[in-house]
C-alpha cells in the first residue's frame, strides 16, 4: 500500500466525485462516524474515490450515488488503527501472513522497526522485510534499525551496523517514501557518553530531519534531558502514571504498549483522566507472540482495555489513530476526512470495538474477522536465511564449563533484574539440588565466532529439562535455560536441525518444537496455526514448571540495555555500567 498518488485524470475525477457530480467508487451510507478532530461522534455519510476519501456529508444529502453503495446503519464508522513503533519479527511471521492477520482487526498502517532481521542477516534483512511489505493491503513504513547489535562490545550479532549503513538506507533511493526515521535508540548510555558509534548514527537522522525515536532507562532526570537533547523523541518501555507524566511534561512521545505480556493501559489511562487530553500519548504494541495475536488481538485490544478502564472511546481511538499519525508526520493518515487515504473501519458496536469491515486504500479488505482475500507477496526470504543457525551439534558437557566448579559464580535472579553470588564454599554441584537454580548458556549462533557463555539463574521455576530459543534479543543468539545438562544439548541440538525457534525438552524428549526457519525468527505460516505452535511451548514449559510466560524469559533475558544483569555470548553484563561482572 503507498500514499496518496493522483494524476491530473484522477485530481479532476477526485473533485468532481466530492462534489456529487460523479459517482463515487464506495458509498457507506447512514451510519455514525467517530470525529477525531473535534472528539464527536455524528451521523454521516463517507464517499470514497479510488484510495481517497471524497466526501464526509449527511445522512440526508441524496446526493450520494456509488458503484458501490453500502447502508451501515446502526454502525460506527472510525479511521484505520495505527500503529507507531512495532516489530512485524516479534509475531514470527512474514510480512503478508501478518497482514492477514491484523488488517481484519482494524489495523491499517504499521511502522516497522525491522533490526531483529537486521541483527540476523544485516542490510539483507532489512531490505527482505521493506520489500515483502511492498504491494501488500496493509501499509507499512519503516525506521531504519540504529542498534546492530544493541550495544557493541558487549554481544556479537549477526552483523554489525554504523551511521555508514544508517545513512546508506536513509538516503535508499530505492525507499518510496517508506523509510521515515531512524528506530529505537537504545544505546541510551552510549548518547549521553557520547559514544561515538551512536553519536554519529543520531547526528545521520538529524542531519536529514527524520523521525528520531527511543528506547530509554534513565533514573536521573538530567541524563533524560541529556538524551531528549539529541533530538530523540519518544520511549515505550514499561510505564508507571509518574513516568508517563514526565514524559508528557518533557514534550516526549508516550508509546504506552498494550500487548497483553506489557500492558501499560491502565497507567496511562490514569494519567488521561487527571490531565483530560494528552497529545503526545499513543498506543503501541512493540512486540506481541502469534499466541497473543491469536488470542487477544493486536493495537485494536488497547483500544477496547481503555474503553473497558473507563476511556471516553473517542480519544480511545484517537491515541490509535489521529496522534500516531500525526507522531509519523503523515498529514493523510489517521482519521475520516476529505483528501485522507480512505482507510477506515466499520464497527459493529463502538464500546466493544468489534470490527465488521475494514477498508484500506479504498478497498474492503476484510470482513467480519476474515480477509476478503489473503495478501501476496512474491518476495522470498534471501537464500542465507534458511541456513542462519551456524553451530554443530552440542553436547551435554558443552553447557557445565570447568570454572563453575572453582570460582565465585554469579547468579541472575528477577528475571534478569537482579543478581547475586554463589559462593565458593557453596560448592557448584548445589545447583542440581536446589529446585530455585538452572543453568543459563548463550551461545553465538551467526557464524563470527565460536562465543558461548553459561552462568546460573534463579527464580524460572523450571524443575526438569531445558527451554530454548534463537529468538533472544536483540543478536538473537542462541539461548538455552535448563535443569539438566543432557537435556539442554538436546534442545539446542533440535533448534540447530530446524533451523531455530522455540522448543521444550525433558527426560531427552522434544516436549514442544515451534520452528522458526526463516533467520532462525519467522515461519512462512498463517499466524492461527503458528500460534498453536506456541502454545503447545507455553503449556509444555508449563508442565516443566514455568509458569510466568516462557517466550517472554528467553527472548527478553539477553537484552544488554534492560535493567539488570544480562546474559550474552560474551559473558554476563551489568547494564547499569555497561560493563561485565563475569567474561566468557
Amino acid at each position: 500500500m503507498s500514499d496518496l498518488q493522483h494524476t491530473p485524470d484522477s485530481y479532476h475525477h477526485l473533485v468532481r466525485v466530492a462534489r456529487g457530480e460523479e459517482p463515487a467508487d464506495l458509498v457507506l451510507r447512514n451510519g455514525t462516524l467517530v470525529n477525531v478532530f473535534t472528539r464527536e461522534v455524528l451521523p454521516a455519510t463517507v464517499g470514497i474515490c479510488g484510495d481517497t476519501i471524497a466526501y464526509i456529508t449527511t445522512p440526508d444529502d441524496h446526493r450520494c450515488a456509488g458503484h458501490t453503495v453500502i447502508d451501515v446503519t446502526g454502525k460506527t464508522l472510525a479511521p484505520g488503527l495505527i500503529d507507531s513503533h512495532m516489530h512485524i519479527e516479534s509475531t514470527h511471521v512474514t510480512p503478508a501472513r501478518f497482514a492477514d492477520a491484523v488488517l481484519p482487526l482494524g489495523v491499517t498502517t504499521v511502522a516497522q522497526d525491522p533490526h531483529e532481521m537486521a541483527n540476523v542477516l544485516g542490510l539483507e534483512g532489512v531490505t527482505y522485510m521493506r520489500h515483502a511489505a511492498r504491494g501488500l493491503p496493509l501499509r507499512v513504513l519503516t525506521f531504519v534499525p540504529t542498534c546492530v547489535p544493541a550495544v557493541p562490545g558487549l554481544e556479537t550479532s549477526g552483523a554489525e551496523f554504523t551511521a555508514h549503513e544508517v545513512a546508506m538506507l536513509l538516503d535508499d533511493p530505492d525507499g518510496r517514501g517508506e523509510i521515515i526515521g531512524l528506530a529505537e535508540v537504545m544505546d541510551y548510555w552510549g548518547v549521553v557518553r557520547q559514544a561515538p558509534r551512536i553519536t554519529e548514527i543520531v547526528k545521520a537522522g538529524r542531519e536529514r530531519n527524520v523521525i528520531l525515536t527511543g528506547h530509554v532507562r534513565f533514573e536521573d532526570l538530567r541524563d533524560l534531558n541529556a538524551y531528549l537533547a539529541t533530538g530523540i523523541e519518544s520511549d515505550h518501555g514499561r510505564m508507571t502514571p509518574d513516568l508517563i507524566e514526565t514524559y508528557a511534561r518533557l514534550g516526549m512521545i508516550v508509546e504506552v504498549c498494550c500487548a497483553p505480556h506489557r500492558d501499560n493501559i491502565a497507567e496511562a489511562v490514569a494519567v488521561w483522566e487527571r490531565f483530560g487530553s494528552l497529545e503526545t500519548v499513543v498506543f503501541v504494541t512493540d512486540d506481541v507472540s502469534p499466541n497473543e495475536l491469536a488470542a487477544e488481538g493486536h493495537l485494536d485490544r488497547g483500544v477496547r482495555r481503555a474503553i473497558a478502564l473507563g476511556m471516553n472511546p473517542v480519544d480511545a481511538i484517537r491515541a490509535a489513530s489521529l496522534l500516531p499519525a500525526r507522531r509519523l508526520r503523515r498529514r493523510n493518515l489517521g482519521a475520516i476526512a476529505p483528501g485522507f487515504s480512505a482507510d477506515l473501519i466499520v464497527l459493529n458496536d463502538l464500546s466493544t470495538f468489534n470490527v465488521h469491515l475494514t477498508v484500506a486504500s479504498g478497498n474492503i479488505v476484510a470482513r467480519d474477522g476474515a480477509m476478503v482475500k489473503p495478501a501476496h507477496s512474491a518476495i522470498q526470504p534471501p537464500a542465507g536465511a534458511t541456513h542462519s543457525v551456524h553451530l554443530a551439534s552440542t553436547h551435554a558437557s558443552d553447557f557445565v564449563p570447568g570454572w563453575l566448579n572453582s570460582t565465585e559464580v554469579p547468579i541472575i535472579t528477577e528475571r534478569g533484574k537482579g543478581m547475586r553470588r554463589l559462593k565458593q564454599h557453596e560448592e557448584f554441584a548445589n545447583w542440581r539440588t536446589d529446585p530455585d537454580l538452572a543453568l543459563v548458556t548463550v551461545w553465538h549462533r551467526h557464524g563470527h565466532n565460536a562465543n558461548t557463555f553459561t552462568t546460573l539463574i534463579a527464580g524460572t521455576g523450571l524443575r526438569e529439562g531445558a527451554l530454548a530459543s534463537t529468538y533472544a534479543h536483540d543478536c538473537h543468539n542462541l539461548i538455552v535455560i535448563g535443569r539438566d545438562a543432557a537435556d539442554m544439548a538436546t534442545a539446542a541440538n533440535a533448534l540447530i536441525a530446524s533451523g531455530g525457534g522455540y522448543v521444550a525438552v525433558a527426560s531427552g524428549e522434544v516436549r514442544a518444537l515451534a520452528a522458526l526457519p526463516v533467520g532462525g525468527i519467522l515461519a512462512e505460516k498463517p499466524v492461527a496455526e503458528l500460534a498453536q505452535d506456541f502454545d503447545a511451548f507455553v503449556e509444555a514449559a508449563r508442565i516443566q514448571g514455568v509458569n510466568n510466560d516462557p517466550i517472554t524469559l528467553l527472548s527478553s533475558l539477553p537484552l544488554p540495555v534492560s535493567p539488570g544483569f544480562r546474559p550474552t555470548d560474551m559473558g554476563l553484563v551489568d547494564v547499569a555500567k555497561q560493563k561485565f561482572v563475569k567474561k566468557g
